[in-house]
């Protein structure tokens, strides 16, 4: 039974679970040690630790910034941050604000395509935590515009789509000094979606900018793009645990679980069973 998974996310984010209902199903699937890395926003990872702490589960406070490198997108983790650092909350705040025009600017554009969804339900949709476009692709779903949520993304709302808007990004620079400046420790999320060209000296530049670890346990079959032709899985954990030695990077893995889906389909995905044994040597940070 695998008992870390440091890749979670609540509905302070996109997921559809509040940190009380996560860790009651992590605790239900023996996960130990765990965290909650919404995006963007740190009032769910506050709130999960003194939950965990009464159902002997160890929440480590972490985060998932959006960022850009080269032109490249990309996502930050951080592990242990100071969830009250001022400097972390006023950039996040900004970038969360940010969310909401962004979503004036989509609501707009499916007006084009004869598609009219309420602000104030996407509000609720969203709740407390920062506005997605799973909110947005919920209303649509809602409305009847589309048969399924992925549908408004494969249509409308991902990147490079009619409806599609960016959301306020970082540099790949202030996103790590956000998290070390917060006592925390940065990690390259989903490494296998990097589509920036040399992936050698991508991580390389990170590292010189205080990148300290790479996340090598994730379930994304379709997700190894490194090189520039598919690799399989083996290949590419080897290659990632090799360039982890070349530069003295931590190791982690988690399931990018965002409530939506069935947690034991991700932890029996065939990406996590390849990477099993890691389980046993798998950074806790």
């Amino acid at each position: 039974m695998h008992n870390i998974d440091l890749h979670l996310h609540t509905t302070y984010s996109d997921g559809t679970k509040s940190p009380e209902e996560l860790i009651k199903c992590l605790n239900g699937f023996g996960i130990k040690t765990a965290a909650i890395t919404d995006h963007d926003i740190t009032d769910g990872t506050k709130e999960a630790v003194e939950i965990g702490r009464k159902v002997g589960i160890e929440m480590i406070t972490g985060i998932e910034i959006n960022c850009l490198h080269n032109g490249s997108r990309m996502e930050i983790l951080g592990y242990f941050i100071d969830p009250d650092n001022s400097e972390l909350n006023k950039k996040i705040k900004e970038m969360r604000e940010f969310r909401e025009t962004r979503l004036d600017r989509i609501i707009e554009k499916l007006k084009n395509f004869n598609m009219e969804i309420s602000k104030e339900r996407v509000l609720e949709i969203a709740g407390k935590g920062s506005i997605g476009r799973p909110h947005i692709a919920q209303a649509l779903f809602e409305k009847g515009y589309v048969s399924t949520q992925s549908e408004a993304f494969e249509k409308y709302l991902a990147d490079g789509k009619s409806c599609h808007v960016d959301r306020m990004k970082l540099s790949a620079q202030e996103a790590i000094s956000l998290i070390k400046n917060s006592g925390g420790i940065p990690v390259h999320s989903h490494p296998g979606f990097f589509k920036g060209g040399n992936f050698k000296k991508h991580l390389a530049e990170l590292k010189g900018m205080g990148l300290m670890g790479i996340e090598v346990i994730y379930p994304y079959p379709k997700s190894f793009n490194f090189p520039e032709k598919k690799s399989d899985r083996a290949s590419f954990l080897n290659l990632l645990k090799k360039i982890a030695e070349e530069n003295d990077f931590l190791l982690t893995g988690g399931t990018d679980f965002h409530g939506n889906n069935n947690y034991q389909e991700l932890l029996n995905n065939q990406t996590l069973k390849t990477y099993k044994h890691l389980y046993q040597d798998v950074s806790c940070l």
